[in-house]
């Protein structure tokens, strides 16, 4: 009777191998899936922070083309001082775009091309986001 007692009020603790084996898996599988989106969803947020940053640039720019009669001339120097001399069109000028690489800006007095070449960070590729003469003429990745 004790035996019996014994084994019935008695349980073993602890999870068999097969049981820890199982939620690893569960995990390894929902990291899967999260991990790529979560890398997808960082390069639209990065996308969109470009593109906002490359708005405002081109708004300051339309603005100095109203009121000087023509663009800033040059490269992104040039653009950056012009922007930022009396009256400031804008006091702090973003060099880079969110992916780190910088801006081009390309600026003669009757128009001027604003270009980040995006994620991969080189020249015609399908993800460049281009801003000329105050409209977005390139789209990139999404």
């Amino acid at each position: 009777m004790k035996w019996l007692y014994e084994r019935i009020l008695k349980k073993e603790r602890g999870f068999t191998l097969i049981e820890l084996l199982i939620v690893v898996i569960i995990l390894a599988v929902l990291a899967g899936i999260a991990v790529p989106s979560y890398l997808a969803i960082t390069s639209k947020a990065k996308e969109s922070g470009t593109e906002a940053e490359m708005a405002n640039i081109a708004t300051a720019l339309e603005l100095y083309n109203a009121d000087k009669g023509g663009y800033p001339v040059g490269d992104l120097a040039a653009m950056t001082t012009a922007l930022q001399t009396a009256p400031a069109y804008m006091t702090a000028v973003p060099q880079k775009d969110k992916w780190g690489h910088a801006y081009i800006y390309s600026g003669t007095a009757t128009g001027y091309t604003l270009t980040s070449y995006g994620k991969d960070g080189a020249s015609g590729g399908t993800d460049d986001i281009v801003w000329t003469n105050g409209q977005q003429t390139g789209m990139g990745a999404y």
